[in-house]
């Protein structure tokens, strides 16, 4: 039996939504306008509601992040928003503060499924297995799991489990990040996150030896997994899951069709309706991404670089070499055109680009210092792709088959639509109300009677046979009559899509008003329910990392580069008058950022990102 696979798409907001499922999701994932861990990508519940209604037609699913950690006094309101998420038909919430699964257990929250966030820290078989005797109905892994963890973890449990295939990195463990909120108040944790890992630092040895200078040190490159799915569906992985919630449109279109095109071709079991006709051709290239790596360590380290020092920004495609230079410009082989953007890094390490004003052929006109032949060229905005994506990109259409029929001294029209496996069809059935005589040509008007009915124009539908009932049917219908009754069979057919879409799960009784809090505290022993944003503990690492630099310098002790040498541990990152403080536990294969040096605290708005 061909395993179930779902497409999972983030959406920062309603259109984002729709996009995604026209796109081919099986699955979408938004915020609410709060608690979710990315806290500039909130929507209203009347958002939501349109949201889920979209994607029900399809048999998609709206999963609602409520990751963040809780502190007391919000519980009331997370516990509100949690009822208003379910009746506005939200299939899951995804959480980090367990306290929302132990409200569910004592029905203060509605029986809403519960996946548990990458947040959780959720690297290894043991935490799997306590999250899913806890009651979660679904875990997202940690990024740094390679396949043969995730199936070590499959082979001990039976709880749906979801990975990231696609998207940005934290070079931390998700969820043992506290680097913001230690030194600028803002807790990854609560959707604050400064993004420390995208500033540039220089990098000092025990003796102050500068060993590299304003280098993008923790920016990672984003992940693409896109060559590796049937490692991951082996290893029982069931829903892949695309990062970017603060992403726009473009990028949602464009990398949730391509992970589309990817996943059909391995034929995995369906997980919602329709089939999808893009207009344009996905190139994940042409989309925001800092380089790409798969992000699989082997025995316990990447095999390969996955870092991105020189630039936290968006690299592009890769064009080619500049073949000359001239005065004002330079060539290249590639194709450019006005209006796109290229970048380029510079001979002393510094990341540049500039937006094309004009181009003659090969040659490309540049104001400004200099390039070199060459260098290489990256194409960060495509122009003429962006264009595209702005119009109709794609269509979903479900299929549908049609029977005219003739029983019971009438005759009758029937859609029925497709379905998953294992569930049964939708179908409607009208009259055909009109006078009927035989056909002159029973054959010819049959075939008449099909193409009028298989013209579906703007809906969701695209007919796939229509059958006759007898088969030798030999009743003439008009085609005015004819239409009416397919007219009415859609609407029908659109008013039982509608009344499915409030939800999936069954509208309970209401349910008793109960003081969260107090129900936590009746149920569970101080300090066992809730996981708030603390203070850090003295000795906790502000970054816990799988990355470690002593190993892209070279300095491995298991890869014995013989790099020159040795390094004068402990390691600093220093930005400005911070010093944070790096060590290894090389039997663990894991890098730890301390706390800096400096007690003083800089200021959010002091960050630059």
């Amino acid at each position: 039996m061909k395993p179930k696979v779902e497409l999972l798409a983030p959406a920062r907001n309603l259109e984002c939504a729709v996009e995604a499922v026209n796109h081919g999701a099986d699955a979408v994932y938004m915020g609410a306008d709060r608690f979710g861990a990315r806290a500039a990508a909130g929507n209203s519940l009347s958002e939501i509601g349109q949201a889920v209604l979209y994607a029900h037609r399809y048999g998609a699913r709206i999963y609602i992040t409520m990751n963040t950690l809780l502190f007391d006094s919000e519980l009331e309101e997370a516990v509100r928003m949690a009822r208003g998420l379910y009746d506005a038909g939200a299939d899951a919430l995804i959480i980090q503060d367990i306290s929302l699964l132990y409200l569910r257990r004592h029905n203060v929250l509605p029986p809403l499924p519960i996946h548990a966030s990458t947040q959780m820290d959720n690297a290894s078989a043991e935490k799997v297995l306590y999250l899913e005797k806890e009651g979660f109905d679904r875990v997202v892994l940690a990024r740094e799991l390679a396949p043969e963890q995730i199936r070590r973890i499959r082979e001990r449990t039976s709880v749906e489990l979801e990975c990231f295939v696609h998207g940005a990195l934290c070079v931390s463990y998700s969820g043992k990040c506290y680097i913001s909120q230690e030194d600028c108040g803002r807790s990854a944790n609560r959707g604050e996150c400064a993004q420390y890992c995208r500033l540039s630092y220089d990098l000092e040895d025990a003796a102050g030896n500068v060993l590299l200078r304003n280098k993008h040190l923790l920016s990672l490159k984003d992940m693409d997994r896109s060559e590796r799915l049937q490692e991951l569906i082996d290893a029982g992985v069931h829903s892949f899951k695309i990062e970017g919630r603060l992403k726009d449109v473009s990028y949602v279109k464009n990398i949730t069709a391509y992970y589309r095109q990817q996943l059909d071709r391995l034929q995995g079991q369906k997980t919602s309706l329709g089939t999808c006709t893009f207009f344009f051709r996905p190139d994940p290239q042409k989309t925001f991404h800092r380089d790409q790596t798969g992000y699989f360590p082997e025995n316990g380290r990447f095999t390969e670089p996955v870092h991105q020092w020189y630039t936290p920004k968006s690299t592009g495609e890769y064009l080619g070499k500049i073949n000359r230079v001239f005065p004002g410009g330079f060539e290249t082989n590639a194709v450019v055109n006005t209006g796109d953007g290229l970048c380029f890094t510079l001979p002393d390490g510094t990341f540049s680009g500039f937006s094309v004003n004009r181009v003659e052929g090969k040659r490309i006109f540049r104001e400004g210092t200099p390039l070199e032949k060459g260098m290489e060229i990256y194409r960060n905005h495509d122009r003429l792709f962006e264009k595209q994506l702005r119009g109709k990109t794609a269509e979903r259409r479900m299929d549908m088959d049609i029977e005219i029929a003739a029983r019971n001294g009438g005759l009758f029209l029937s859609l029925i639509r497709e379905s998953l496996p294992g569930e049964p069809p939708a179908r409607v059935t009208v009259p055909i109300d009109c006078p009927y005589d035989e056909a002159k040509d029973p054959s010819q008007a049959r075939d008449f009677l099909s193409a009028t009915v298989s013209r579906m124009g703007d809906t969701p539908y695209r007919i796939r046979k229509v059958f006759f009932s007898p088969v030798d049917f030999p009743w003439f219908v008009p085609a005015s009559v004819l239409a009416l009754a397919k007219k009415e069979a859609l609407e029908r057919m659109e008013l039982l899509v509608q009344s499915n879409a409030r939800g999936f799960h069954v509208t309970p009784h209401e349910l008793p008003e109960q003081d969260p809090l107090t129900a936590l505290q009746k149920n569970y022993p101080p300090g066992s329910y809730l996981t708030a944003a603390t203070p850090i503990g003295e000795h906790t690492p502000l970054m816990t990392c799988r990355y470690c630099l002593k190993q892209a310098l070279g300095y491995c002790p298991r890869e014995k580069k013989n790099t020159p040498g040795t390094l004068r541990e402990p390691l600093f990152l220093v930005r400005g008058q911070k010093r944070f403080p790096v060590s290894f536990d090389c039997q663990e294969c894991l890098m730890l950022v301390g706390r800096a040096a400096s007690s003083k605290r800089a200021r959010p708005q002091e960050m630059k990102k």
